[in-house]
């Protein structure tokens, strides 16, 4: 089975709008004795990681034998990778043993989601059919946002700070939205 590039960016849409409702459920979610909220949040953006691989070799593909290749684009998918994949290593870590230090490497990870998704509404703004392009730009923007406010938000030490909560709830559903206006983009601009 082939897939070409277009396909590749919207399985891997699908994948990230399965992956940001995940996250925003555990990050919404109090925490309990199960870490039951972690778990979700740690798979969540574990399939967050896959989807952005997904898109990142979709825009590889498309920029095969072009020779205005979207950089932005494609570095921007892997460094989202990159950085959903430091999440669920660290949320994985933090169910185990919970400490400052863990959580200073999970907020990393999402900084570096952050600048992966700020990377992409970049390389997206300008694309062939305006409205589109700029739906597009918008979901990855308000990724970008989230994961910014997800970062602040995991280093409140106390996890039943209402702070902690509403910026851990505000960014995972945010996060949600972007990338469900990223999907409806990307599945509109392929038909």
């Amino acid at each position: 089975m082939y897939l070409d590039g277009d396909e590749l960016l919207t399985i891997g849409a699908y994948l990230l709008v399965v992956g940001t409702l995940i996250s925003a459920v555990g990050e919404t979610i109090n925490p309990d004795e199960d870490n039951l909220n972690k778990k979700l949040i740690r798979n969540g953006n574990g399939i967050q990681a896959v989807g952005n691989s997904f898109q990142g070799f979709g825009r590889i593909h498309l920029a095969e034998g072009n020779k205005y290749t979207d950089l932005y684009g494609i570095v921007g998918s892997f460094t989202q990778a990159g950085g959903n994949s430091i999440n669920t290593a660290a949320n994985n870590i933090e169910i185990q043993n919970p400490s400052v230090s863990v959580s200073g490497f999970n907020a990393l990870g999402s900084t570096i989601q952050s600048m992966g998704a700020a990377l992409e509404a970049e390389a997206v703004e300008y694309g062939e059919n305006q409205l589109l392009s700029s739906l597009e730009a918008l979901g990855y923007s308000l990724i970008s946002i989230s994961a910014i406010l997800d970062a602040v938000g995991i280093l409140i030490e106390d996890e039943q700070s209402i702070k902690k909560r509403v910026l851990l709830a505000t960014g995972g559903w945010l996060e949600f939205t972007g990338a469900t206006i990223n999907a409806y983009a990307l599945i509109k601009s392929a038909e």
